[in-house]
């Protein structure tokens, strides 16, 4: 492996017979480390078929198929031989990355999100680029920033976000969206970012001809210029990369030494929001960061933007004014000003409307659906285990309440598609306690415990 430092110099590497591919990751990973300025000239080779086979096992079965309707299942049938012909194609340049399938799943907001679905060849390699990148990115990234990152998650970042409200003078929260990041991705600018570290040219060609495979819609292929496809297994750390370099840095570097009240970022993929002590601050932030994302082709989205005064001062001069705090959405949750039992000021967090209702509206669509399909007791655990995984996000201290009122509901939407499986009510009430009686569903329970007092 040859590596090229910043300086010029040159050091190389000797690939040891039978190293695997995790040592030679964590290598990368120690180089990145010890040498920020580092951009690494030999990494294409990495891509053999050995590790297409680790990539192949990370993926998920069942997934839907890409253009050429190949799923996971069919091309392991003969994998050896696929993988094999697939690391020569590479290593040849023989290899083509194809046009992602494009398919529209709706939004709470009543809208379509696209996700471009890419083959199953064209995933493991994704997969391998990925692990790559990772390996020398994640020395790089800032700790504001937790979509999409190993050993990182949303918990994490409510975490932080309660930590922060609960022990720092935030008076005012900048809530921002990006206005279809994901499809404005602008791929020159993506390119530039990638080859602060990057030097290969060979790997820079492959992300390239990812980027340009272009999408197969209805039958019709289209042309694209910029923009990830959401859905493609590369997407969310080339948009990692794209918004460190564009906002987090920028909020590190510049942002946050010329305040002179505090001032903190907290990202997970292209939601974010940023928290501040002075009002002029916030403002003066919100509009430096529309002139910023223009530099890069991204736009606010003005009708899902604004500022709002948020926190434990803001909280006290309300309650002596007799009126509510204004309240925030963020990874899904409505945050809010609360009162603790001993009377002092807590952040408080509940399931946010626009997830809560589109969630109840599509577990109630498929007890409708799966009710005359299988036996009862066939569907009855997957229900369970739809509400588990409910539970398991949503279920954070103080928020019971909602994940309570989400069982109830989903309760009686069973019964009530249960008695309808015939013309007539066929199925009492007491039949049915009588049934979770021995076939209960799971109870709501808290997974995240915030406990941050305030000072």
């Amino acid at each position: 492996m040859a590596i090229m430092r910043g300086d010029g110099g040159e050091t190389s590497s000797a690939h040891r017979g039978g190293q695997t591919m995790s040592t030679q990751l964590s290598s990368l990973t120690i180089r990145a480390r010890e040498d920020p300025e580092c951009r690494f000239t030999s990494l294409m080779h990495l891509l053999n078929w050995e590790f297409l086979w680790e990539c192949l096992r990370l993926l998920k079965g069942g997934k839907a198929p890409g253009i050429d309707g190949v799923e996971i299942e069919e091309y392991e049938a003969n994998l050896m031989e696929n993988l094999k012909n697939l690391g020569q194609r590479l290593k040849t340049w023989k290899y083509r990355a194809q046009p992602v399938r494009r398919v529209y799943i709706p939004k709470p907001d009543g809208t379509k999100r696209g996700l471009g679905i890419p083959t199953v060849e064209d995933k493991v390699v994704q997969m391998g680029v990925k692990r790559i990148l990772e390996a020398i990115y994640e020395q790089d990234f800032v700790d504001v920033s937790y979509g999409f990152r190993p050993a990182r998650n949303c918990h994490q970042a409510l975490k932080v976000l309660d930590k922060a409200i609960m022990t720092k003078p935030i008076n005012y929260i900048v809530d921002m969206d990006i206005r279809k990041f994901f499809d404005t991705i602008d791929h020159k600018q993506l390119m530039g970012f990638l080859k602060v570290r990057i030097a290969d040219p060979n790997l820079l060609r492959l992300i390239g001809k990812f980027l340009n495979a272009g999408v197969m819609e209805e039958g019709k292929y289209l042309e694209v210029d910029r923009g990830t496809p959401q859905g493609g297994v590369l997407s969310p750390i080339l948009a990692n990369i794209y918004l460190h370099y564009t906002l987090d840095l920028w909020f590190k570097k510049e942002v946050q030494p010329k305040q002179k009240g505090y001032a903190t970022l907290i990202r997970y993929a292209d939601d974010f929001i940023a928290c501040f002590q002075a009002r002029s601050e916030a403002y003066g932030f919100s509009k430096e960061l529309g002139q910023r994302l223009a530099k890069f082709g991204l736009e606010i989205s003005k009708e899902k933007s604004r500022i709002i005064e948020f926190g434990r001062y803001v909280w006290q001069k309300a309650q002596k004014e007799g009126r509510q705090v204004k309240t925030f959405d963020f990874l899904g949750f409505t945050h809010y000003c609360d009162k603790s039992r001993s009377g002092y000021f807590k952040l408080g967090h509940k399931t946010a409307r626009a997830k809560f209702t589109p969630k109840l509206k599509a577990i109630n669509q498929w007890l409708k659906d799966v009710r005359n399909l299988l036996p009862l007791k066939e569907w009855w655990k997957t229900l369970k285990l739809k509400l588990v995984g409910h539970y398991r996000y949503y279920g954070i201290s103080g928020n019971t309440r909602l994940t309570r009122l989400f069982f109830d509901r989903v309760s009686d939407r069973a019964y009530k598609w249960i008695n309808r499986r015939s013309q007539k009510r066929s199925y009492a009430i007491e039949g049915f306690r009588r049934f979770l009686k021995y076939n209960p569903l799971p109870e709501p329970r808290i997974y995240h415990q915030f406990y941050t007092l305030s000072s």
